[in-house]
């Protein structure tokens, strides 16, 4: 799992590089003008940079749909069955239970998120960015913006996760010592 934040940071390193790579901090607002040297390397960069969000994008849905499997498996298959053999043999199941919940939660925001990345990482690749280098720079600062916000998804996704097995341990703990 630690080899997949470090795939996403490397990605959003990647789109941050292209922004600065245009001569513009991502900080800015939108309405900023860009100066024709800019408009000019955006244009002459332009196929490049978009073969390399082009790879992004094929990577990332590649690395969305496997981590989603992932995702969704330690919901239904371990967390949601855990929960229900407690339930099952009336033991205290409140903790996990509630990890679980959350997690489902964020599970839901992070598809929310990334659907929202990816369409407009679709959006932006289907741009003239030699006919429209200002609205191709700003959609590439949106789409990275987007993809931080999955970033974050993922995180929360792992630290729910530590703290379901925090829960199980805690349970573990308080089983073992009513059952000595």
């Amino acid at each position: 799992m630690h080899t997949v934040i470090r795939f996403i940071i490397a990605g959003i390193i990647v789109a941050s590089g292209l922004l600065v790579m245009f001569g513009l901090s991502s900080a800015r607002a939108q309405s900023s003008v860009l100066s024709n040297e800019q408009l000019s390397l955006i244009r002459q960069n332009c196929q490049s940079t978009k073969s390399t969000l082009n790879q992004l994008h094929m990577t990332d849905a590649l690395l969305r749909v496997n981590r989603g499997q992932v995702y969704e498996a330690l919901s239904t298959k371990l967390m949601d069955r855990f929960n229900a053999r407690l339930s099952n043999n009336q033991l205290d199941n409140k903790a996990t239970v509630s990890v679980s919940t959350s997690y489902n939660s964020a599970l839901n925001i992070f598809r929310s998120n990334y659907k929202a990345y990816e369409e407009r990482l679709s959006d932006t690749l289907k741009m003239d960015c030699s006919a429209d280098p200002s609205g191709f720079y700003w959609a590439i600062d949106d789409a990275r913006s987007k993809r931080e916000r999955v970033h974050g998804d993922v995180q929360r996704l792992h630290r729910l996760i530590d703290d379901y097995r925090s829960a199980v341990n805690d349970f573990l703990l308080n089983y073992d010592r009513t059952q000595r």
